[in-house]
């Protein structure tokens, strides 16, 4: 338990008489047993669902907007990955969302990894947008080591039954974000390491309580499933005494648990859930009093602490048995001291936000309603057609594209190979991020399905590299489903890292050693040759992953347009037949790799013997067992 003491003074009197608060805020509810009660609604990774849907599990801006007003919180925040995730966002770079943060009214937010996708000085600027504060005290400059963000903390003060109480707010972003963006969307920009991220933590625990601050909530994009290999939001809690609450982000699950004192949450993504929760403080008053120095020591030499008649002296507070006028004290003052001494979080989930329980709030319903309509002409514009589902076999596209090979994997894949005209083409699975049902396509699906603004580039590799690349993904692949079949969140790091291809086909035996499960590879008609050059064509981001060095490695032959674009061109222009061939016909299968055969044993020719040699000397020959040696000889010798 963290206890904070405070002094409140006269003019604390002065301006309860006057109402004059500043920013105060007057939110926190004072209990039947004089505890207090501070409220925090929380969101994570929304990724841009902004609408209320109980089909699509989203709560959405217009509902978020109505239980900030029936909860009246004392802070209301996100753990990232807001601006991003659909066309909704993406065609106005973020801004759309922003607007909608703005008109909720957001007091602080942090970065998350996907938040960085317009580049981080567009992030910058949405901040500004949505006027609240971004929050990544472990986000530097390189260069300067300075902050990258204009605000390193939000201490918010919240007035209660005529008391002070304060929050401290700061954030922190995992220090693993460079595998989790395009690297030139933070180029020039530091996370740290997991050992700074928990020192900067320390330090911010340590600004905030000197700052007096009641209750400390770190903002972190970290998350608490990581396979063994990501930093987790519970060693922030271990390693930084003092965080009240960690409300957490970046890893999609739902969070409530307790860790070393501190409350970690998350509400799981997509807007499914909005979070409350509840902090609550025990107060306690003891005595401040002013003594007044007698004239006879006013000419003395009288020691520092005791100058200008302001000494502050406290006890506990009991009926004082000489009177205060007697003992020189002309004031008293309390001081007050908070413990948290409890803490507790609620989700509200869609299923709970009806329209009779929470209506949506009629402002941010017509903000909404007007965003939609300046896009909307832009998103129905219609690009294609298709005759089945473009997708996985269930409604959850982010894992069965991590599992398997997907006609949209294979027809993305394709339309990158027809617009760069490059031997082979691949799409990662984390890059894939929507389905498109049968029928008509329009601008707005292609959008949904790749809405990260990436950009094609063409690169040479070997096919030695292409076979690397090839093994390394359907390692990915098993390692992906062994995942799903645990249930547990243990899905790996790179678990996005598993491609989809077109221009190669191949089939592997997972019976086969790790790196050795490729048994037979083709380029067109040809065998992969894997000392030939070949042109592979893939996004920005895939071509910098460290998953495929080889690919990471090789020189950039060219960038083209937009992935979203380049599948907009592809559904004008190739043409039915190549479109169908694509989503109908799988690349990389598994199989089994043919059993190599016993090596047939060379016929030593015949050799002339001597008549007098009474081993080998002439004799009859059996030319019976001579023909049907032939005949097996031949046999095996040919595969009939």
């Amino acid at each position: 338990m963290k206890k904070i003491n405070k002094v409140l003074g006269l003019l604390l009197i002065v301006l309860m008489v006057t109402g004059w608060w500043g920013s105060m805020a007057f939110a926190a509810t004072v209990n039947d047993d004089q505890t207090i009660t501070l409220k925090i609604i929380h969101t994570n990774d929304t990724h841009s669902r902004y609408s209320y849907s109980a089909k699509n599990n989203t709560i959405g801006y217009a509902k978020l907007k109505t239980i900030i007003t029936q909860e009246s919180p004392d802070l209301t925040v996100d753990a990232g990955d807001i601006f991003h995730g659909q066309s909704f966002a993406t065609i106005e770079t973020g801004g759309s969302i922003a607007e909608l943060m703005a008109a909720v009214g957001f007091d602080a937010i942090a970065p998350g990894n996907h938040d960085f996708n317009y580049g981080s000085s567009r992030l910058l600027e949405l901040g500004t947008m949505a006027n609240t504060k971004i929050l990544g005290n472990n986000v530097t400059y390189s260069e300067s080591g300075n902050s990258f963000f204009n605000d390193d903390y939000l201490i918010k003060e919240i007035v209660v039954d005529g008391e002070v109480v304060k929050i401290g707010v700061f954030g922190l972003i995992s220090p693993d974000i460079y595998g989790d963006t395009a690297p030139a969307n933070v180029a020039g920009l530091t996370f740290g390491t997991r050992e700074s991220v928990i020192a900067t933590a320390q330090q911010s625990v340590a600004v905030l309580e000197a700052q007096g601050c009641d209750v400390i909530v770190a903002l972190t994009h970290i998350g608490d499933s990581d396979n063994g290999t990501l930093m987790r939001s519970d060693a922030i809690a271990q390693g930084a005494p003092g965080i009240d609450v960690i409300v957490d982000g970046h890893t999609h699950d739902v969070e409530n648990r307790e860790v070393n004192d501190t409350l970690i949450v998350q509400t799981g993504c997509y807007s499914s859930a909005v979070g409350v929760v509840e902090i609550t403080l025990q107060k306690a008053v003891a005595l401040a009093a002013r003594i007044e120095i007698p004239e006879a020591k006013i000419n003395e030499a009288v020691p520092a602490e005791e100058t200008a008649a302001n000494v502050l002296t406290t006890a506990e507070i009991i009926e004082p048995e000489i009177p205060l006028e007697e003992a020189g004290i002309v004031a008293a003052v309390a001081e007050v001291s908070y413990m948290v001494v409890n803490k507790t979080e609620t989700l509200t989930t869609v299923a709970q936000a009806t329209d009779d329980v929470i209506p949506a709030d009629p402002s941010v319903a017509a903000l909404t309603a007007e965003i939609e309509v300046r896009e909307d002409p832009i998103k129905k514009e219609v690009v294609g057609n298709t005759p089945v589902k473009l997708g996985g076999s269930t409604d959850n596209i982010w894992q069965d594209v991590r599992l398997g090979e997907l006609n949209l994997g294979r027809a993305l894949s394709d339309s990158y190979r027809f617009v760069t005209g490059a031997d082979i083409a691949a799409e990662n699975a984390g890059g894939i991020r929507a389905q498109i049902p049968a029928g008509e396509i329009n601008k707005g699906q292609v959008i949904d399905v790749l809405p990260f603004g990436n950009y094609l580039v063409t690169k040479s590799v070997s096919g030695a590299d292409i076979k690397k690349m090839l093994e390394t993904s359907v390692e990915i692949g098993i390692n992906n489903q062994i995942a799903n079949d645990k249930n547990d969140n243990s899905w790996p790091s790179n678990s996005g890292s598993y491609l989809q291809w077109s221009g190669v086909t191949a089939q592997y035996d997972l019976s086969k050693p790790v790196g050795e499960r490729i048994f037979s590879a083709q380029v067109g008609v040809a065998d992969l040759d894997p000392n030939r050059i070949y042109t592979i064509a893939g996004n920005n981001y895939l071509a910098t992953s460290s998953d495929y060095p080889g690919l990471r490695d090789a020189a950039i032959i060219n960038e083209y347009s937009a992935c979203d674009e380049a599948f907009i061109s592809y559904l004008q222009n190739v043409g039915n037949e190549r479109f169908m061939t694509a989503i109908n016909t799988p690349n990389v299968t598994a199989g089994t790799a043919p059993q190599p055969g016993p090596n047939p044993q060379p016929v030593q020719p015949a050799q002339k013997q001597s008549a007098t040699n009474p081993r080998t000397g002439y004799g009859h020959w059996d030319w019976d067992c001579y023909f049907d040696q032939f005949l097996v000889s031949d046999f095996v010798n040919n595969g009939l």
